[in-house]
């Protein structure tokens, strides 16, 4: 279990190398705006994670009611995650969501709009993960629908009540679905303020593993099977290769030979007796493969 702070630029300017030494062991950083602009302190905040090996990821709180905004948003993401310093960029890509433009929305229009960030950002190589309050996630999100396995859930036991950051949470209260992390409190607190934005309170998380990340096997694509086709069943009575061949119109020349005996598993074919009677068992039974 390790302890995270999520931040914005309404967090102001922190210390991060004082967060380390009072217990900070990561964090989430917001990436963009409502106005799609970056983060005001997002430069900032990831260069100093970076600069005091603070492992870090980063969230996007999404406005997004179509998959389409959902996708661009998310688009826009991966392209300032690729040009910038990752070198300790551990915690992925968290979707935002819990503003009242999606609670206006069915389940179903819900999870298609995670869905399609989700798409996204693992196809550009990236962890995703989903973050939202536990109540929330009860009135609109459809586990069924949404293919999401990593969630950060919000729950505040204590309300508005100060927590340091040295306190760990009561894990009674953890919610079930917080299987990344739990968010719980908005009022935490190091023993001396090191930012001077919010008052000096930052959201504290525990983080109980890394996120996972897209299965390898759903990145490769399954091998296509070829369909095998069968020249027509010899029906006559001749003991040559040749001459049943020849009556089935199919070119009966030792080369033509050699390549169907290759596509029917028979090695080094030269043209023997053994080898021509195999040809010609195959052939009578309908199973010879037919050679393109």
């Amino acid at each position: 279990m390790r302890k995270l702070i999520d931040v914005s630029s309404y967090n102001g300017k922190v210390d991060w190398e004082k967060a380390k030494a009072y217990g900070c062991q990561g964090a989430i950083l917001k990436i963009i705006r409502k106005d799609l602009a970056r983060d005001k302190q997002f430069n900032t905040n990831y260069a100093a994670c970076n600069k005091n090996k603070i492992d870090w990821g980063v969230y996007n709180y999404s406005y997004a009611t179509t998959a389409a905004k959902a996708k661009s948003d998310m688009k826009l993401v991966c392209d300032i995650l690729d040009k910038i310093d990752k070198t300790h960029f551990v915690y992925g890509v968290w979707f935002d969501i819990e503003d009242k433009v999606q609670a206006s929305l069915n389940k179903t229009k819900i999870a298609e709009i995670i869905n399609a960030a989700q798409a996204v950002v693992e196809s550009r190589g990236y962890k995703f993960g989903v973050y939202t309050g536990m109540s929330y996630y009860n009135e609109h999100i459809d586990r069924k629908l949404v293919k999401c396995q990593n969630w950060w859930i919000a729950r505040y036991y204590r309300g508005d009540a100060r927590m340091q950051i040295a306190t760990d949470p009561n894990e009674k209260y953890k919610p079930t679905m917080a299987n990344i992390a739990w968010q719980y409190t908005s009022k935490g607190r190091f023993p001396k303020i090191i930012s001077n934005g919010n008052s000096g309170n930052f959201d504290l998380n525990v983080l109980y593993k890394e996120p996972i990340a897209k299965k390898v096997e759903e990145n490769v694509k399954k091998p296509i099977k070829k369909k095998i086709t069968y020249y027509p069943r010899y029906k006559g009575k001749s003991s040559s290769i040749v001459d049943a061949l020849k009556s089935l119109s199919i070119n009966p020349s030792k080369r033509n030979r050699k390549r169907i005996a290759t596509l029917n598993g028979i090695k080094n074919y030269i043209g023997t007796a053994a080898q021509n009677t195999k040809l010609l068992n195959l052939l009578k039974r309908g199973k010879l493969i037919k050679s393109k």
